[in-house]
């Protein structure tokens, strides 16, 4: 993976930087400086290793110049073999050779076609028939100095009356002169990454100085302590700094205490409404609870600031809420809903929720009282209207009925129309059950306020307990009751006795063979509670918003008057009607005022 120096640089503070960047600088001015001086000294140190295997060379060629008569003497001698004077000028030569560790220093003789050279220390680096070849090459070009990828040489001539009779040869490899040189220009070259390292520990020391008193100043700044005179001595630099940080923080302070205010405001507004708060973050997680909300959920700021409202109340993920709340999120847009409760599934609420850049705000209010109360009104409208339908038609319709059954009665009674008896009969129980249908309409709208005493409901009970477990056992189920002491209270004892028989008959129709109806009867809170519970499988969700709609029933053979009347009748004697249902049974309480 590419290293990218940029990225390096941003990660890195000022001081690193800059201290990165003087190293940075000093290594650059040090390759510079080798690059440079380097290429100059190389120059020079070849020119003094030329002069130096020139000078040696002169010297052998003055030694050999002022031997040469006894060379050549030797060289004359009748009395001595080839091999013998080769020997003997050998010896001679080689007292005269200056010995050097750096180059080697030899003689050629041209007659005798001899190359003399010392042993040591390059005795195999050239060999004697490159060292003729280099001579016999360079005889144009006498008393000179060279140079090439392999050797440096020196070649100088030796004159015998005037003629040339040998050569004083030298050679170094170019290993030599770079080993020579380098030595030296090592011995600088540390020395100046000596000094570098000295100097770039110094400034890092001071860095480090640096870097401690900002720190320090921060401090300072950030504690809002005046101790600062200390720091300004050591870096005068930082007093126009200072000034202007000390406005800036004294303005943010007002603003701080201005945005507080302004905060505890908005707390106390939001605190002090009637309605639910709180507010949710992009994550959906809850940012603040007022304490109607608190009251609601049964929570504190402190177990649910930070939470999910997911974590908090996982029962409504999947939820209208859940989706109102997302759709709010999503499209940014104010949503508004009814729903269960956040807590409790029984109460109704009504939702509006406003998002903003940081998250969403959701106002809520309960609204299951004025649900419940707007579905009284609706109820108590039709019931209103029903019965003053039936004030105005019902005695119209009875007369005609009454005139019919009396002349089917007539027929019913002739000989002629015996055979016919079964489907007069069949009329006439027809025309009563109309009667008894119109009856109970009638008991819709009438206020009867005739027959109120003050009386004990056990005692009402207990009278129409018999009739009540007969019909039970009829169908093969049983009838109990839990009567508990309860004070008397003001009541129309028939109405009362209708009400019991039609919640218990309509228990006893949705319990199975073998189940029981329970009638019972207790003090709650000063009130007196007439409580009928049955073992049916209870109301269906979308049946449970119809309950007391005259007409209305799942029944057969039902009329859908039953619990109208029952509601009606409650609702004279100032009673509450309400119930509960679940796939246990259904329970009917009547709560009457003591």
């Amino acid at each position: 993976m590419a290293i990218n120096i940029k990225d390096i640089f941003k990660k890195q503070s000022i001081l690193q930087s800059t201290l990165f960047k003087v190293i940075f600088s000093i290594f650059a001015f040090l390759i510079l400086f080798i690059l440079l001086y380097g290429q100059n000294f190389w120059e020079k140190q070849a020119l003094k290793f030329n002069y130096e295997l020139l000078l040696n060379a002169s010297r052998v060629q003055t030694k050999i110049q002022s031997m040469i008569l006894d060379i050549e003497e030797l060289k004359k001698d009748n009395n001595l073999t080839k091999d013998n004077k080769i020997i003997k000028i050998n010896e001679v030569i080689q007292l005269m050779l200056n010995k050097n560790d750096n180059y080697i220093i030899g003689y050629y003789d041209n007659e005798l076609d001899l190359v003399v050279k010392e042993p040591e220390p390059y005795s195999d680096a050239i060999s004697c028939e490159e060292i003729r070849f280099e001579i016999v090459s360079s005889l144009s070009k006498p008393n000179n100095i060279s140079n090439n990828d392999r050797v440096i040489r020196a070649i100088l001539p030796i004159y015998d009356q005037g003629i040339i009779v040998g050569y004083v040869w030298g050679y170094a490899q170019d290993a030599d002169l770079v080993l020579t040189s380098f030595n030296e220009l090592s011995a600088i070259i540390i020395l100046a990454l000596t000094l570098s390292v000295l100097i770039i520990i110094s400034i890092r020391n001071h860095m480090k100085q640096i870097e401690l008193y900002l720190e320090r100043f921060c401090t300072i700044i950030m504690d809002n302590n005046s101790d600062h005179e200390n720091i300004l001595i050591k870096l005068p630099e930082l007093k126009p700094v200072l000034n202007k940080i000390t406005c800036f923080t004294d303005d943010l302070k007002q603003v701080n205490v201005a945005l507080e205010a302004s905060k505890l405001n908005i707390i106390k507004i939001m605190e002090g409404i009637s309605d639910g708060f709180y507010a949710l973050d992009r994550n959906e997680e809850f940012t603040f609870i007022n304490k109607e909300t608190q009251k609601f959920i049964g929570g504190n700021n402190v177990e649910l600031i930070g939470k999910s409202i997911w974590e908090v109340f996982p029962r409504i993920k999947g939820s209208l809420t859940y989706d109102k709340i997302h759709e709010a999120m999503s499209q940014n847009e104010s949503v508004h809903w009814e729903a269960e409760g956040l807590a409790n599934p029984d109460q109704n609420h009504e939702f509006h929720a406003y998002p903003y850049n940081e998250g969403l705000t959701v106002f809520f209010r309960d609204i299951t009282e004025s649900k419940r109360q707007q579905q009284e009104l609706d109820r108590l409208e039709r019931l209103n209207l029903i019965g003053q339908l039936a004030a105005g038609i019902s005695h119209e319709i009875r007369n005609p009925l009454t005139t019919v059954k009396g002349f089917l009665q007539f027929f019913g009674a002739k000989p002629e129309y015996i055979n016919d008896k079964e489907y007069l009969d069949l009329m006439i129980s027809e025309i009563d059950r109309a009667n008894i249908i119109i009856t109970d309409f009638l008991s819709l709208a009438k206020a009867n306020s005739d027959n109120i005493m003050r009386q004990n409901i056990n005692e009402v009970i207990n009278k129409v307990l018999p009739m009540i477990q007969a019909d039970a056992f009829n169908n093969n189920k049983e009838v109990i009751v839990d009567l508990n002491l309860i004070p008397n209270i003001m009541i129309n004892e028939n109405e009362i006795k209708q009400l019991i028989l039609n919640l218990v008959r309509n228990g006893l129709e949705a319990t199975a063979e073998r189940g029981c109806v329970k009638i019972s009867t207790y003090l709650k809170e000063d009130k007196v509670v007439l409580e009928i519970k049955d073992q049916g499988e209870g109301i269906p969700q979308e049946v449970q918003a119809k309950i007391g709609t005259p007409f209305f029933t799942t029944k057969d053979s039902g009329t859908g008057l039953g619990l109208a009347i029952s509601i009606g009748i409650a609702q004279r004697h100032g009673a509450g009607f309400e119930f509960k249902t679940g796939s246990s049974g259904t329970i009917f309480y009547t709560t009457f005022t003591s």
